[in-house]
């Protein structure tokens, strides 16, 4: 999938994973331009020799594999672009999400949908998984380079609205964080919207917490979400 090509992204000083930014992302959804959060990434070669130190959830940190990773490198890939990967990939999850999405664009076919978006995941480095599954991101598995890195990517991509999706992270960028202006309305919202600024960015940023694409819950409440969405599209 093509994507758009940002000359700082592998240089932040907290941020490993270089977000997959959309070829039309630009344009935007209504003309907002979305950034897409997750929480991480996985690896599950746990016959790899680097697995245990890339995957240690004690130092955090996959970057010294990001050009030697067994599985990558013969095919030409490296670590820190798997935001691309994975959105070339089309998991399940996001292609539940691009099927929703759909409805607010004239094309809806997965990759046009993700083309009008950017995407990435919260946590900085590979969780460990296994062959028999993924396990749930944890709290331990958190940092604060995590959170300094999702502001970095912020400056960079200059989102109008974040949609960040679970509740795993929320905790962090919603009610801990400094740049949140009004905590009052996370309550109003049903804990789905609040908005932040960040000194040096002209645009007030609308942060959208609805439930991960993969639960249960992602259907039942979708209405709920589609109502703050539309909400969020429509602010000045």
């Amino acid at each position: 999938m093509n994507s758009q090509t940002i000359k700082s992204a592998n240089k932040m000083k907290n941020r490993f994973f270089k977000p997959f930014v959309g070829s039309n992302y630009n344009v935007g959804i209504r003309g907002k331009k979305i950034l897409i959060l997750g929480a991480s990434f996985y690896c599950p070669k746990t016959e790899c020799k680097f697995y245990e130190q890339c995957t240690d959830v004690q130092k955090k940190d996959s970057s010294s594999y990001d050009a030697s990773c067994p599985l990558y490198n013969p095919v030409g890939k490296v670590l820190h672009n798997e935001p691309s990967y994975c959105i070339d990939d089309a998991p399940k999850t996001y292609q539940t999400f691009a099927s929703y999405m759909s409805k607010y664009l004239d094309n809806g076919n997965y990759e046009n949908v993700w083309s009008y978006l950017a995407f990435t995941n919260y946590v900085q480095f590979f969780l460990p998984a296994t062959a028999n599954g993924f396990r749930e991101t944890r709290w331990s598995d958190l940092s604060e380079r995590d959170f300094e890195a999702f502001i970095e990517t912020v400056k960079e991509v200059e989102p109008d609205i974040v949609i960040i999706w679970g509740c795993v992270i929320n905790s962090r960028i919603k009610e801990e964080n400094v740049y949140v202006t009004d905590q009052s309305n996370i309550g109003i919202t049903e804990g789905y919207m609040c908005h932040m600024k960040i000194p040096g960015m002209s645009n007030k940023i609308t942060l959208l917490n609805p439930y991960h694409p993969s639960s249960s819950a992602w259907h039942s409440a979708l209405s709920t979400f589609e109502k703050y969405l539309k909400q969020a599209l429509n602010e000045k």
